[in-house]
């Protein structure tokens, strides 16, 4: 049998969302929809919008946070690299896929191992040798089911936590198990 590289690593690798983590989502649509903060749109409002949305337009045209490649500096320092797991859009899968991967190449200076769209993120949280992965998202249903999968959760959002907090928490589950 032969031993492919994956089940051999050791390190943890860290997956990065992009949505409310580099790129500024939420707070891009509450400005097109006229709201003061993307909270008071309903799960109906949300669904409406998207539905609504050239997918790859929306986007490929987000602003990023300030700190998006700040953040992947940092990561890509202290674990050696990164990959980013983002879901794509239900409603326009590839849509979103091209729009979040024009994004990636117009912000993103700090390159990565890998860009994997995929709405099951749980999937990443082990390796198969049970080595635990870590995932940084601002999704807490994400952060559970990863965590509940066997991986390590931080849940990190770009608008409301600092890269200081980050760095303490990568630093921390970098160390454990």
């Amino acid at each position: 049998m032969k031993i492919t590289e994956l089940e051999t690593q050791k390190h943890k690798i860290v997956y990065v969302d992009m949505d409310g983590v580099l790129a500024d989502l939420f707070n891009h649509i509450a400005e097109i929809r006229g709201v003061d903060h993307y909270n008071q749109m309903t799960a109906d409002d949300w669904n409406k919008f998207f539905k609504d949305t050239d997918a790859e337009d929306l986007f490929a045209g987000l602003p990023p946070f300030p700190t998006a490649n700040k953040l992947l500096a940092m990561v890509r320092d202290m674990a050696g690299g990164y990959k980013i797991l983002s879901s794509p859009l239900s409603f326009d899968k590839q849509g979103s896929m091209r729009g979040k991967r024009t994004w990636l190449h117009k912000h993103i200076t700090v390159l990565s191992d890998g860009v994997i769209f995929e709405h099951e993120k749980q999937k990443y949280a082990k390796q198969p040798n049970g080595t635990p992965n870590i995932l940084i998202d601002d999704y807490g249903v994400n952060i559970n089911k990863w965590n509940a999968a066997g991986g390590i959760g931080i849940k990190y959002q770009a608008d409301e936590d600092s890269l200081d907090y980050l760095q303490n928490e990568l630093a921390r589950a970098l160390a454990s198990r």
